[in-house]
C-alpha cells in the first residue's frame, strides 16, 4: 500500500517560506482544519517553530489534541523534569488557541497534566460557611462557590481563573473530582508516570532515551553493511493496510547540492521515497534525543537536518564514489541510519589520529591551545578535536564549522593535520637545541611563526642562536638583509631568493627518516615561506610595526 502524501503541496518548498506564508497557504485550502490535522506530527511540530503570533494561535486551534500531545512532550520537559513555566506558557498559549477544548482535554487525556500544574500552581482551600468565607484571605477565586484557589504565581491567576472556570462548565463533576485529588497527589510518582509515557510516545517517532538514542554515533565499518538483513520499515510499508503518517518537512531542510538530494529528487518510486522520508525524519529526532535536545528552536531542527544529510552524503560517497547510479542502489539496500553511522565514523578516523598524535606532541606538553597554529589551521585541529569531528569553514559558509559531508573535507583537514605534526616535530627539536625564552613561550598571542622566525633572524643577524624576542631595530635589519638591501631604508624588493634557504636550513633539522613526513615538512615550510612574503613584500622596513608583527616576536630595545 502507498502511503498517500497529502500535504505535499502543502508543505512544498517550506523552506523558504515565512510563518505567515504558510498559514496562508493553509487557510486558502477548502478545509483548513483538516489539512493541518492530517500533517505528520513531525512536519506539524516545524510549522509551530515556524508561524507566530495570532497566526500561532490560529495553528493550534485548527491542530487535533494528538499533534497537541506532541508539541507538549517536546516543550515540557527539561531532562527527565516537568517545567513549570514552560508548562504554563503552552496551556496559555492553548487555552487562547481554544479555551473549550483545552478544557475537555485536561478534564480527560491530559488529567496527569492537569493535576501535576494545579498540584505545583495553586492553593486549594474548601468554604462550608458564609465566617470562613470572611476569614478567607486576600487572592483566592472559585468557580462554585465552594472551592476557593488562589495561584502561587500572582501574574498567573488571570490564566488559572479561566482556565478552572471553563473546567468547571464543562463537566462539573470531573472538575470537582480533579480538584478534590490535588490532595492526593503523590508529585514525585506521577511526574514519573508521565514522563516514562512521554517517552513511550516520543520513541515511536524516533526518540530513544538518550543512552539508546547515541547508539546513532557508533562508528560502522562499510564492510559491515554486507551483514544487513534487509529493510523492515520498506517491508512494512508493502504490506497491506499498513497506515504511516510520513513527514514531508525534515527532508526539505536538508540541503541541496550533495548525492543524497540529487538521489532523493530522482526518485520515482512512491514506496522507497516514503520510507527515506520516514527514515530520515526518524533519524533526525533521535539526533536531537542524543544531543539532550527535545525542545529545539528552529535553527536547531534545520541544523540536525544539515547534519544527518551532510554525514549520509560522506557514506555514500565511500561506498559508491560520486557515481549516482551507485549511491541509489545503496539508499536502497541500506538504512539512513547505516549510512549515517558510516559516515560518522570516517569523520572519527580523522579525530583519532589527531588524538594519537596530540598525546605525544610537543604542543600538547606545552599547554597550548589551537590558536598556537593559526586561526586556520589551529580552527581545523580545534574542530576535529571537537566532541562531533566538524570541518573548519572560517564562516565562507556562514557559519565556522560544519559538519563533513565529502572525502575531499576529510582529506582537507588530515593534510592541514599532518602539517602541524611535522612542524610539531620540528619545533620541538629547534626547542631542544636552542635556548627558548619563557616569556615567549607564555606570551598570551603567541604562534608557531615567531619561533621559527625569531631564530632564523638571530642567525642571519649573526646573534647567538636562539629563540628569543629580537627588537624592531633587528627586525628592521633582517627584511634589509632579506632584499638584499645596503641599509635598514629603502624601498621594498622581492624576498623569493631567501625563499629556498629559509626551506633548507630547517630542512637541516628534520630527524625523521620517513621520506612523506620529509616531504610535507617541505612543503609546509614553503607555504609559510609564502605567507611571509605575502605579508612583508610591500612593506618598507622602516614602517615595520611591532603590534602587527605576527612572525616576530618583538621586544624593546632597551
Amino acid at each position: 500500500m502507498t502511503v498517500q502524501d497529502e500535504n505535499a503541496p502543502l508543505l512544498q518548498g517550506m523552506r523558504g517560506l515565512s510563518g505567515r506564508e504558510i498559514m496562508e497557504r493553509i487557510l486558502q485550502t477548502e478545509q483548513p482544519r483538516q489539512a493541518v490535522q492530517s500533517m505528520p506530527a513531525e512536519d506539524f511540530y516545524w510549522v509551530v517553530k515556524k508561524v507566530d503570533g495570532q497566526d500561532a494561535l490560529l495553528f493550534l486551534e485548527l491542530a487535533s489534541e494528538e499533534q497537541w500531545q506532541y508539541l507538549l512532550d517536546l516543550e515540557l520537559w527539561a531532562g527527565d523534569r516537568l517545567d513549570l513555566a514552560e508548562s504554563a506558557r503552552w496551556l496559555g498559549q492553548l487555552e487562547q488557541a481554544d479555551t473549550r477544548r483545552l478544557a475537555r482535554w485536561l478534564l480527560s487525556d491530559g488529567e496527569s497534566l492537569a493535576f501535576y500544574h494545579l498540584f505545583r500552581s495553586v492553593d486549594v482551600v474548601v468554604i462550608q460557611s458564609e465566617e470562613e468565607l470572611w476569614d478567607l484571605p486576600e487572592g483566592y477565586f472559585s468557580a462554585d462557590g465552594v472551592y476557593f484557589i488562589r495561584a502561587a504565581d500572582p501574574e498567573e491567576r488571570p490564566h488559572l481563573e479561566s482556565l478552572l472556570r471553563d473546567m468547571a462548565d464543562e463537566d462539573y463533576t470531573r472538575y470537582q473530582a480533579l480538584i478534590l485529588g490535588l490532595a492526593g497527589v503523590l508529585p514525585a510518582e506521577l511526574e514519573e508516570e508521565m514522563y516514562r509515557l512521554r517517552n513511550v510516545r516520543l520513541a515511536e517517532h524516533g526518540f530513544l532515551p538518550p543512552e539508546e538514542a547515541r547508539s546513532i554515533y557508533s562508528p560502522l565499518e562499510p564492510e559491515a553493511l554486507s551483514r544487513e538483513s534487509g529493510i523492515p520499515l520498506f517491508q512494512a510499508l508493502t504490506q497491506e493496510n499498513a497506515a504511516f503518517d510520513v513527514p514531508m518537512v525534515p527532508m526539505e531542510h536538508m540541503g541541496a547540492g550533495n548525492m543524497l538530494t540529487e538521489v532523493v529528487t530522482s526518485l520515482l518510486d512512491p514506496l522507497i521515497l516514503d520510507r527515506i522520508r520516514l527514515e530520515f525524519a526518524g533519524l533526525c529526532n533521535q539526533i536531537l534525543s542524543a544531543e539532550g535536545t527535545l525542545s529545539p528552536d528552529l535553527e536547531t531542527l534545520v541544523e540536525t537536518c544539515r547534519k544527518a544529510s551532510s554525514l549520509i552524503n560522506l557514506g555514500l560517497e565511500r561506498l559508491g564514489g560520486k557515481d549516482l547510479d551507485a549511491a541509489a542502489r545503496v539508499i536502497q539496500e541500506h538504512t539512513l541510519a547505516s549510512l549515517f553511522r558510516v559516515g560518522f565514523g570516517l569523520a572519527l578516523k580523522v579525530k583519532w589520529e589527531a588524538q594519537r598524535w596530540l598525546k605525544g606532541s610537543w604542543f600538547a606538553l606545552k599547554g597550548l591551545d589551537p590558536d598556537f597554529w593559526g586561526a586556520y589551521w589551529g580552527g581545523v585541529l580545534a574542530g576535529v578535536l571537537g566532541p562531533k569531528p566538524r570541518l573548519f569553514v572560517g564562516h565562507r559558509e556562514g557559519e565556522e564549522t560544519r559538519d563533513f559531508e565529502w572525502l575531499s573535507d576529510l582529506g582537507e583537514s588530515l593534510k592541514v593535520l599532518r602539517k602541524i605534526m611535522v612542524l610539531d616535530g620540528l619545533l620541538a627539536r629547534l626547542t631542544e637545541i636552542y635556548p627558548t625564552s619563557p616569556a615567549l613561550m607564555s606570551s598570551q598571542d603567541l604562534s608557531f611563526r615567531p619561533l621559527l622566525f625569531n631564530l632564523w633572524a638571530r642567525r642571519l643577524l649573526k646573534l647567538q642562536p636562539s629563540v628569543f624576542p629580537i627588537t624592531p631595530d633587528q627586525a628592521r635589519r633582517f627584511l634589509a638583509i632579506l632584499r638584499g638591501e645596503p641599509s635598514p631604508g629603502g624601498a621594498p624588493s622581492d624576498m623569493s631568493l631567501c625563499g629556498a634557504e629559509f626551506v633548507e636550513d630547517f630542512m637541516g633539522y628534520a630527524t625523521a627518516s620517513d621520506e612523506e613526513a620529509s616531504q610535507i615538512l617541505r612543503e609546509t615550510l614553503e607555504l609559510i615561506w609564502q605567507e611571509f612574503r605575502e605579508e612583508y613584500d610591500g612593506v618598507a622596513a622602516e614602517d615595520l610595526d611591532s603590534r602587527y608583527a605576527k612572525f616576530f616576536i618583538l621586544r624593546d630595545s632597551a
